[in-house]
């Protein structure tokens, strides 16, 4: 990203959420959210990052149609047609979208009630049984995949915890609102989860010091109130009561030692059972990442979804925004090229950026023999160094480097061994690093987690060195 895009970043601040509605990726509750992090994630990755997505002749269809340049007789080919392209650039002014956020502030807010009432449930679990699960936790309602900051849940009759998400509506979703998205949370939500048959929705709002207490019935919500004695007692948990009292507590005042609790447990009722999670096969890494890419949007499967999708963990260092390493932001690129289609995404950069990059790719391409010949004398660097100074005995190579097509913007070498030293993990990444940092040098080991892709890589392709 360019100088002062860490202030960037800040400014335009979104809210960590990467949901699944109506088979789009929707970021920060809104699809204004989408667009922005499509924009940021271009804005530091480089447009080249996108392009290796998809074939190139669909990026040029994308430019003609996104950019509304008029097709001549001057682009029977790819070099012709980029030449062409430039020509259309001059006199032509990027009418930039505006990409401020709707975040108004309160973060900290936000956040400081989330935590605390993360720690309460988390007491109301040691006490009750059930599961209590934050942000970074899918409940799947149909298709859609929501991310609620908590939800409490018993995988009884109405839901059922899997390896990587809860099937079935929450005994209990909260949503603590966000300055900018207050209407997606009290009314848009509101809605899918009435859908869905949550039985208890509570929406937590830090600048008024309020919660909104929401009960389904006969398909639709409910206002509800706290009893006389300050207390609100859930319908979907029997014998639980919550008191919002402590919460809006100040964090210096003297509290006495007859404060209220914020969750009291009225009876002594049989706790509910540990939840026990299915394995379904779907989760992270579980189908070969091959975004549908065209130039209008194409729908997400909710497999796809659980499967791409990386943890909503948004960082920013070398100058770019980082989530879930490379795999995470390359596969959320992709989702996000796939939410808005080819066509519509070109229009986050200029078309100079997309011209660029194309011309990178298809000069890249054009030397791929001499590149792939450079990067399989480093495997073998890499495959002797593991040899040499830690007793590997087998060694192979998978991944783009041993196949036909030419190598990308996210190729990477991708050694496979065995018998590595578990406690030696850190220092062959650093020789590594030392060894190559373009391309990276990656180190899988086949006791460890790999993707479906990796496995499978390494049974139908594997080339020992």
């Amino acid at each position: 990203m360019t100088a002062g895009s860490l202030d960037n970043f800040y400014v335009r601040f979104l809210e960590r959420k990467l949901e699944l509605i109506d088979n789009r990726l929707i970021v920060s509750n809104t699809i204004a959210g989408s667009r922005l992090l499509l924009w940021q994630s271009l804005q530091g990755w480089g447009a080249a990052a996108a392009v290796a997505l998809a074939p190139i002749e669909r990026w040029i269809e994308a430019l003609f149609l996104g950019f509304e340049i008029p097709i001549t007789s001057a682009t029977s080919n790819v070099t012709e047609t980029l030449d062409y392209f430039q020509t259309q650039i001059t006199g032509r002014e990027y009418d930039a979208e505006d990409f401020i956020a709707q975040f108004c502030g309160g973060e900290y807010e936000h956040n400081h009630i989330r935590q605390q009432l993360t720690f309460a449930f988390w007491k109301v679990k040691k006490l009750m049984g059930g599961e209590c699960m934050g942000r970074d936790f899918v409940m799947r309602l149909g298709d859609n995949g929501f991310t609620p900051d908590l939800l409490f849940f018993t995988s009884t009759d109405r839901n059922q915890l899997y390896s990587w998400y809860l099937g079935g509506p929450a005994e209990l979703v909260v949503e603590v609102l966000h300055s900018g998205y207050e209407d997606v949370d009290r009314i848009v939500k509101r809605d899918y989860y009435a859908a869905a048959g949550v039985p208890e929705y509570w929406i937590f709002d830090p600048q008024a010091q309020q919660v909104e207490f929401k009960r389904w019935h006969d398909g639709s919500y409910q206002q509800q109130f706290p009893d006389s004695d300050g207390y609100y007692r859930p319908s979907s948990i029997p014998d639980l009561a919550f008191c919002p009292t402590p919460l809006w507590r100040e964090e210096d005042c003297e509290c006495s030692q007859g404060e209220r609790e914020m969750f009291i447990l009225e009876a002594s009722q049989p706790p509910y059972q540990k939840s026990q999670s299915i394995d379904d096969g779907l989760g992270w890494g579980c189908l070969p990442f091959a975004p549908i890419l065209q130039l209008e949007p194409t729908p997400i499967s909710f497999e796809q979804y659980i499967c791409w999708c990386p943890e909503a963990k948004f960082e920013f260092a070398d100058g770019k925004i980082q989530i879930g390493g490379d795999m995470g932001i390359r596969n959320l690129i992709g989702l996000l090229l796939m939410t808005f289609g080819l066509a519509n995404a070109v229009k986050v950069l200029p078309l100079q950026a997309w011209i660029g990059a194309l011309q990178e790719r298809v000069g890249l391409e054009q030397q791929d023999n001499e590149r792939k010949a450079a990067w399989w004398r480093l495997a073998r660097q890499a495959a002797a160094l593991l040899r040499e100074n830690y007793g590997v005995t087998r060694v192979g190579v998978i991944g783009d480097l041993v196949r036909s097509q030419p190598l990308s913007y996210w190729s990477d070498i991708t050694l496979v061994a065995w018998d590595v030293p578990r406690v030696k993990s850190y220092e062959i990444y650093q020789e590594f690093c030392q060894l190559s940092q373009q391309p990276k040098l990656r180190l899988l080991k086949p006791d460890d987690f790999m993707t479906v892709e990796e496995k499978q890589a390494v049974v139908n392709e594997l080339v020992e060195i």
